[in-house]
């Protein structure tokens, strides 16, 4: 049977194309519906005309989840630590099958489990896991991405491409796996169609575009912009120091902010061999290509 598959935190900017992806595909699906808070149901009006469904309630509340037995998370970093209880709701609700919102670097990696900016998916895996233990026919599905070559450059990151400068907290020799969002979305919506491995409790799935240093991304600017950058490396600890004193002040948001800025320049963002680009009959956007794109006036 066909899958029945709602969509939570889809307003955001991976959420909005991804919906998108699921109009045009609408006819694979048994259901697809976006969860929406009462008060910004209304935003979805458009979206109901091309066969989607909004929900309008609470993601904590297990009857918005009935009906469904997929359940797609998408939410950023200010609701992450709420997925254990969405999870718990859902499975209330009848839910089987739960993707959480994981899509980045492998966080399994050395180094990276501990990292205080990936804490909150590190306790949903825990409890996802738990879950799978305490509930026999309950599955989920990790969706592994590398960074989203679209926002590979900005601000977060640490590059200005009109002043042409790079100021990051890393190293020139830090390895980066990127995938274009278009990527991502075309993936998301494949991948709940794919049968679920026999006998398992979990999957990954693998896709990125491009692997490359930080050094080899600067000098990718340089050619695509024709211009050289003013590049600034800044030891790490650096970061941490700020990261701990937002900690110290009850910052939250800082904290989370100072520990992203080492992300991709330290090589906390990869997702290492083997991929499962194959399985989604697509060869991947280059960086080059999606900065093309993204860069294209500057």
């Amino acid at each position: 049977m066909a899958p029945s598959v709602l969509l939570i935190g889809a307003s955001g900017a991976l959420g909005r194309p991804l919906v998108e992806e699921f109009q045009k595909q609408r006819a694979r699906f048994n259901r697809v519906a976006i969860l929406a808070d009462p008060a910004r149901a209304h935003k979805f009006s458009e979206v109901q005309k091309n066969g989607i469904e909004v929900i309008s309630g609470s993601f904590l509340d297990f009857k918005v989840y009935q009906g469904f037995d997929t359940v797609l998370s998408l939410v950023g970093n200010a609701l992450m630590r709420l997925q254990p209880a969405i999870i718990e709701a859902a499975v209330a609700g009848g839910v089987r099958h739960f993707y959480p919102s994981e899509f980045g670097t492998d966080i399994a990696l050395d180094g990276v489990w501990q990292f205080r900016y990936f804490r909150d998916k590190v306790v949903t895996r825990d409890h996802l896991v738990a879950t799978a233990k305490r509930v026999p026919d309950f599955r989920y599905t990790l969706m592994l991405t590398g960074a989203f070559s679209d926002w590979a450059v900005g601000e977060f990151s640490g590059i200005d491409v009109e002043k042409h400068t790079v100021k990051v907290y890393g190293y020139p020799e830090a390895e980066v796996s990127v995938t274009a969002l278009k990527e991502c979305h075309r993936a998301v919506h494949r991948r709940v169609l794919l049968p679920f491995p026999a006998g398992q409790a979990s999957r990954e799935i693998r896709i990125r575009g491009d692997h490359l240093t930080w050094a080899q991304l600067v000098a990718l600017l340089e050619e695509i912009q024709g211009v050289k950058y003013q590049v600034t490396y800044i030891d790490p600890k650096e970061a941490a120091k700020k990261q701990e004193e937002a900690r110290l002040r009850g910052d939250e948001e800082g904290e989370i902010l100072w520990a992203g800025k080492t992300l991709g320049p330290s090589g906390k963002v990869a997702v290492p061999l083997p991929l499962d680009n194959d399985k989604f009959q697509f060869k991947a956007e280059t960086l080059k290509e999606t900065l093309l794109q993204v860069l294209k006036g500057n």
